[in-house]
């Protein structure tokens, strides 16, 4: 009896975390797909609406979909050093500093980019760089989601038959 308690907590765990990498590859979807909606934001305010960068870090840290706005937040509670520092070296610093988004290197690469071109030139320029980075995005999202669909069955069957197999081997 013992022994099939065991052997069902080995497969439940080794089953776990398949199926948490299953969910990694979800909230990384997730997580582009509120990035890319975000920075469409983002142009709208401040290419048609002129909304100045600092009121639009204020209302994305509030409206921005988790965790895309903890990223806003973290820049936020940096605009206090605007005058220090640049806005390109505070857009860098809380992104560095935001593991939450889960971005892999190309992609914090495009958004660092993008955080050169704010504020720094026209509406029709920053309109172009925003244009970029969401084309960008979009095909890191096309990616994932064939990622995820590729290899998220397979993680999670994969933890449950190495769970299925460690059993064995110890019975």
């Amino acid at each position: 009896m013992l022994s099939l308690i065991g052997a069902v907590l080995v497969i439940g765990a080794t089953a776990t975390f398949g199926l948490a990498s299953l969910w990694r590859m979800g909230a990384r979807v997730r997580i582009l797909s509120a990035l890319i909606a975000t920075l469409e934001t983002m142009k709208s305010e401040i290419c048609d609406r002129m909304t100045p960068v600092p009121e639009l870090v204020d209302k994305l840290s509030e409206e921005a979909p988790p965790p895309v706005d903890m990223f806003f937040c973290k820049l936020r509670q940096a605009m206090g050093e605007i005058g220090i520092r640049s806005f390109y070296f505070l857009w860098k610093a809380a992104l560095l500093a935001s593991p939450e988004l889960e971005l892999r290197d190309p992609e914090r690469e495009a958004l660092i980019a993008l955080g050169q071109s704010l504020g720094r030139y026209d509406a029709a320029e920053q309109r172009d760089a925003f244009t970029y980075t969401q084309r960008r995005l979009e095909s890191y999202l096309r990616h994932a989601e064939e990622e995820r669909a590729k290899q998220g069955k397979v993680h999670a069957a994969l933890g449950i038959t190495v769970g299925v197999f460690v059993v064995i081997i110890l019975l």
